[in-house]
């Protein structure tokens, strides 16, 4: 029997990640707001088409910096699918908010977006698709929806860096979106996340 173990995911590298280590620890600016961070919220600003990106660290982090924007209060309620990360409930659940979740479509483990109307009650404030394994929810549907309902629209865009819905960037499509660099994600950075600010 091998001792060599089949890793659960293999990061991807550039091959440029030592220079630019390098070239941060030369210019003495390690934490926030330096070189590097302005250039990642340029490019990510540029690659997903949202007014304003921002660095988090984490996709947690960003959720629960939407829920603050959002202004949940005590009893709010918040649709999302019943099949995601516990962060993405547990983001509105810290400000006192109702995570209602609605049943995934078994075609894509989306939510399914012709259960979310039946879940909307007077006290419903956000719909929170969430874009598992980097697939689209429908978000023509839940944008409808939403506008007709007056809610808000915050996209888990955790799995979604670089993956888009009808030519549009995960993330980049509702009010506010959150994207994830974990390790175990399409883009990474170790950790970090993205808060991606639409309207």
């Amino acid at each position: 029997m091998s001792d060599h173990k089949v890793p659960f995911n293999r990061p991807y590298m550039t091959g440029r990640e030592l220079a630019y280590i390098a070239e941060a620890h030369s210019c003495g600016h390690l934490a926030g707001d330096g070189p590097f961070t302005r250039r990642s919220h340029a490019w990510l600003e540029q690659q997903t088409g949202c007014r304003k990106a921002l660095l988090t660290p984490s996709c947690t982090a960003a959720l629960e910096m939407m829920a603050l924007l959002l202004d949940i209060e005590e009893g709010d309620e918040v649709i999302l699918p019943s099949y995601t990360f516990v962060s993405t409930a547990n983001a509105f659940v810290l400000r006192g908010g109702v995570p209602v979740f609605v049943d995934i479509r078994p075609d894509t483990l989306n939510i399914d977006e012709t259960r979310i109307v039946d879940a909307i009650t007077p006290r419903t404030k956000a719909i929170v698709p969430v874009h598992y394994a980097g697939v689209a929810c429908e978000m023509d549907a839940i944008m409808k929806i939403a506008t007709h309902h007056n809610l808000a629209v915050v996209e888990d865009a955790a799995q979604g860096a670089m993956a888009s819905y009808r030519g549009r960037a995960l993330g980049s499509i509702g009010d506010l979106g959150a994207l994830s660099f974990h390790e175990t994600k399409n883009v990474i950075s170790g950790e970090g996340g993205a808060l991606l600010v639409n309207s």
